[in-house]
């Protein structure tokens, strides 16, 4: 038998535990040290773009962002700098469109109010206050027009915008609206066409959104296009007849290479032609492509044959998708 004490069989096991130990202890010492550095590298770029989008929360436009950390805390302090920039971009896009409307809307309450005032004050003869009256009334529909616009803008931004589907025979729509432009295209001396297949073209959408949008459409080209020239409604059907084709063209002034991006924006093409040519409320346009992207469709502004202008919107036949 051999006899040996216990503490001395244990003892080299116990040293071996006791290093262990010792290791683990110092490893998880170094470790917390690590996390502690690694934590305040990553919060402190944290914390100053929380600052910075706080900032932005609060109207704050001249924030800026020095991207630093890991690469993914760097890359969210680029998105709040581009966030920034984007903001301040887009508010003094709005700056200027607020302020262009509210001249436009001024100069016909301009009008109003004096051609009122004359009239209240007995300076204007009797023999002219018809005539008188006429302006008045021109101008009072020229606001109209202007608030309509801009209600339509607004609406469409709106979830609660409505849009009631249906069944619509495409080609009759623009039978229907053709008549009506025809009469105002022969008072202003302006050709009017309609190019359309024999066989009818079904879409499900909503009639009334799209007869706005010929009207819109019609109502551009009909301000730009001199007397001769032409405006054409062209309807066909794409793709197996999946998508629905609507396109008004005319012989008007058209439209640039650099016109053609932003024909669609509010009142860029307004501001770039005032002045120049005649211009409507600025609005018009960017309705249209709201209208036509509520029914599930797109537009798209190009040079038509005729010299001016295109503008080509595509409806799918079966209806928005949303739907």
């Amino acid at each position: 038998m051999l006899l040996q004490r216990r503490a001395d069989a244990t003892a080299f096991g116990d040293a071996v535990i006791g290093r262990v130990l010792i290791a683990l202890l110092i490893g998880v010492l170094i470790a917390i040290g690590l996390g502690v550095l690694v934590a305040q590298r990553i919060s402190r770029p944290l914390r100053r773009t929380a600052r910075a989008a706080h900032a932005l929360a609060e109207g704050h436009r001249d924030v800026a962002v020095t991207p630093e950390g890991p690469a993914e805390v760097a890359e969210v302090g680029s998105a709040v700098n581009t966030l920034a920039s984007a903001l301040s971009r887009s508010e003094a896009r709005q700056r200027e469109f607020l302020v262009s409307v509210s001249h436009d809307l001024r100069t016909p309450l301009t009008a109003i109010a004096g051609y009122a005032e004359s009239l209240a004050d007995g300076v204007v003869p009797p023999e002219q206050a018809s005539s008188v009256g006429a302006v008045m009334l021109t101008e009072a529909h020229r606001l109209n027009r202007m608030v309509a616009d801009l209600l339509d803008l607004a609406r469409l931004g709106a979830e609660e915008f409505r849009i009631g589907l249906a069944s619509v025979e495409v080609i009759e729509l623009a039978r229907a609206a053709g008549e009506v432009w025809r009469n105002r295209c022969r008072a202003a001396d302006v050709a009017f066409r309609l190019e359309a297949p024999s066989t009818p073209i079904w879409c499900h959408t909503d009639p009334s959104r799209v007869r706005q949008i010929l009207d819109g459409l019609f109502e551009n080209a009909l301000r730009v296009t001199p007397a001769g020239a032409p405006i054409i409604l062209s309807v066909r059907a794409e793709a197996d007849r999946q998508i629905v084709l609507l396109e008004v063209r005319d012989g008007g002034p058209g439209l640039t290479d650099a016109d053609l991006p932003v024909a669609f924006e509010r009142s860029v093409l307004y501001e770039r032609y005032r002045g120049i040519r005649q211009v409507g409320t600025g609005l018009g346009l960017a309705i249209v492509d709201g209208l036509a992207r509520r029914l599930g469709g797109t537009v798209e502004a190009g040079h038509s044959a005729e010299g001016g202008a295109r503008f080509t919107v595509r409806l799918p036949a079966s209806g928005p998708a949303a739907s």
